[in-house]
């Protein structure tokens, strides 16, 4: 017989007596609770290749300070095949969120930002903690299954989840979510415990393993907690209205050249080569959102936009921006799912779409898959048909020929077109150069892929061709990268 509503608050205590004290206790100290194992970069179509198995050692580790409520989430791990960072953010009531920069100070800050959600979302991957979350939370019960699961939703989430919970212990959060290149699919944590102090994760998405790993608790001396929330350099931290955070959309049209821009804020750190052409606009990818899967349940970072309205904002955008002017084609630098998760829009829109032939299978598929929410492709009743690009293709015009080059395997991705508006001088790539200045040298973070670069476009484009590039401001003249080719920091590459 199934229990009711008001019974499920006093079940979920007797729970959390006898098994949550590790986490939870009386005593308001810090708590750690980490997660070290192997992340599949392949899985989340942010690898070489858009397929599982692409697996990179990873640690997400995440610090509540029960004292004065605050969160902090710390990442370790590769980011892309080609870089290897870490990330730590912290949440500070009433309304603020730091990010840490102990490698480079000053620490970043966004005030007067709601982190309520957020930081409960941190807060939650820590399974014990889950489950005292939902004893003090009975309103967000809303059904219990005979096998011991709860549906729960949680507030700003648009999924319910199934928790199911087995003698006392977190078995498996399993939810939905809005993936780009994979549409609406579950996402699953479960638990195993062969340890109560040492649990294992293994958590889906769809089918594929996305990561795995082993869990465990640490309660933090007070030397060690106060040293956690103190500035990194003891530096002023830069403030940043919080409304930036964690991504912020601020369209805005940069010239390059005549009949050449640069489109900026169509995501925080986005930016789209937009060339004109006599047959209509040529644009350089199609942006999607980027959901946090650290997060429980998983987050876009733009709340509220579904996987295509990234790139129908950008289109209309452009439609005001450049009135009686179609979209001729879109070009998919490369299949890692920010890029190319936004495709659908531009159909929609009667653009071409291009990719290298490599991918274009993987992508007609993902992008006309049956999991796909609506949006206005749906709405209209079609579908994707992505051209295939093998090694290199003019599209020819008279005011702005396009050329579009397909790049050899490099450390980034396994396959990646360049946009080159040959009369402009201009070359747009995305990930490959994210210089940070104008130095003559690479970013020591990022040196095999930049010098990588460097080398093929000292090779395959003039030197007064200025490079222009996705995620960050400056545009850099080939001569300039050939300075890198000759620099220290390559030549030890």
């Amino acid at each position: 017989m199934k229990a009711s509503y008001r019974e499920l608050p006093a079940r979920l205590a007797v729970l959390v007596i006898l098994g949550l004290s590790v986490a939870c206790s009386d005593t308001k100290t810090a708590v750690e609770f980490c997660l070290e194992g192997a992340f599949d970069l392949g899985a989340r179509y942010q690898g070489m290749q858009p397929s599982a198995g692409e697996r990179y050692p990873t640690r997400f580790c995440y610090i509540v300070d029960d004292a004065q409520d605050r969160v902090m989430f710390h990442g370790r791990g590769q980011s892309n095949p080609d870089m290897h960072g870490e990330w730590t953010v912290s949440f500070l009531p009433p309304d603020k969120v730091r990010i840490v920069n102990r490698q480079s100070p000053p620490d970043i800050e966004f005030a007067g930002k709601n982190i309520e959600d957020e930081a409960s979302r941190y807060r939650r991957t820590d399974p014990k903690r889950l489950l005292a979350e939902l004893e003090s939370h009975p309103d967000w019960i809303k059904a219990q299954t005979d096998n011991g699961s709860f549906t729960v939703q949680y507030p700003g989430s648009q999924f319910e989840a199934e928790v199911l919970v087995v003698g006392g212990r977190l078995q498996e959060v399993r939810t939905l979510t809005d993936i780009p290149l994979r549409g609406r699919v579950p996402v699953v944590w479960r638990w195993k415990w062969p340890n109560e102090d040492a649990p294992q994760l293994t958590m889906l998405v769809g089918e594929d393993v996305v990561f795995a790993a082993q869990g465990a608790w640490r309660t933090l001396s007070t030397t060690e907690t106060d040293a956690l929330w103190q500035l990194s350099g003891d530096q002023e931290v830069i403030d940043v209205p919080g409304d930036r955070w964690p991504a912020q959309i601020s369209l805005e049209t940069q010239p390059v050249a005549a009949g050449v821009h640069l489109v900026t804020g169509v995501r925080t750190g986005f930016a789209h080569l937009v060339i004109e052409t006599a047959k209509g606009l040529v644009v350089a990818d199609a942006p999607a959102g980027w959901v946090e899967l650290q997060q429980l349940p998983p987050a876009d970072l733009v709340p509220g936009y579904s996987i295509s309205e990234l790139s129908e904002n950008f289109i209309d955008y452009l439609g005001q921006q450049f009135p009686e002017m179609p979209i001729r084609a879109v070009v998919i630098t490369h299949a890692h799912d920010d890029h190319a998760g936004g495709a659908r829009a531009f159909a929609a829109a009667g653009a071409e779409i291009y990719a290298p032939r490599r991918v274009t299978d993987f992508l007609n598929e993902a992008l006309n898959h049956p999991a796909m929410p609506g949006d206005r492709l749906s709405e209209m009743n079609g579908s994707v048909n992505v051209i295939p690009v093998h090694d290199q293709l003019t599209l020819d015009d008279d005011s702005n020929q396009v050329e579009l080059l397909v790049l050899p395997r490099g450390p980034h991705v396994d396959t990646a077109i360049g946009v080159w508006a040959k009369d402009a001088d201009a070359f747009f790539q995305s990930d490959l150069h994210v210089p940070r200045s104008d130095a003559d040298t690479p970013r020591e973070d990022r040196a095999v892929a930049e010098c990588w670069f460097a080398e093929w476009a000292t090779a395959n484009l003039p030197p007064d061709t200025v490079v222009l590039n996705s995620h960050s401001s400056p545009r850099t003249p080939v001569s300039r990268l050939s300075k890198y080719v000759d620099s220290a920091t390559c030549r030890e590459q």
